[in-house]
């Protein structure tokens, strides 16, 4: 009698521990799928965040590329075509500028010398300009610009850019430069000297 009292009432805690530990499992198994339902929509997110940063990355690809070609050929008179190479490492973007010229791909601080850099860095300063919204300013302070690109000729078409984009774009450029052909293509030019005292400002525009 004894045994089966014992064995009874073992046998209600066997049954009372199942029905716990079913109980447990239930609310287990909905957290799962909970949590299953978080994954999904994290899933989705993650490729929706993807496709809006590809689609973000390739526009300012192209315009970067079209603006930045665009100003070094109206300087060289020469086909090149201005790329921004991208790499994917580690769940990071990497880039890099080269430009082509025939199917011929250079990477300009080796390969090109640090003229066309002059270019490259300009019009890229202003394409960032161009992009940011809104914008902080319509005027840019450069000192010593172009002065890679050499005289003559090329430093026309540099400086005739630079017209270009001031007129176009309503900016004002404040340039510091020990370059005559620059200061002459000026709207305003002055010249800064020193009498052995004090340093002497007088406009030597030639307009």
């Amino acid at each position: 009698m004894n045994n089966f009292k014992l064995l009874s009432d073992q046998y209600q805690e066997l049954r009372t521990e199942i029905k716990l530990l079913k109980g447990d499992m239930n609310s287990k198994t909905e957290k799962i799928e909970l949590l299953k339902a978080k994954q999904e929509k994290y899933i989705k997110a993650r490729y929706v965040l993807n496709e809006v940063s590809k689609n973000t990355q390739k526009r300012f690809k192209e315009r970067v590329e079209t603006l930045i070609t665009l100003a070094i050929r109206s300087v060289f008179e020469r086909p090149f075509e201005f790329k921004i190479k991208m790499e994917m490492s580690r769940n990071k973007f990497s880039c890099f500028p080269i430009v082509l010229e025939n199917e011929n791909e250079y990477v300009p601080s080796e390969d090109m010398g640090v003229g066309i850099l002059d270019i490259i860095s300009f019009a890229f300063r202003i394409v960032m300009w161009s992009l940011h919204s809104p914008r902080p300013r319509n005027f840019f302070l450069l000192d010593e610009p172009m002065k890679f690109i050499g005289k003559g000729e090329l430093l026309e078409r540099a400086v005739s850019m630079i017209r270009e984009i001031s007129e176009r774009m309503d900016l004002q450029f404040i340039i510091v430069t020990h370059e005559p052909q620059i200061a002459e293509n000026a709207d305003k030019a002055y010249g800064i000297s020193h009498n052995g005292k004090h340093s002497v400002i007088s406009d030597i525009s030639t307009s």
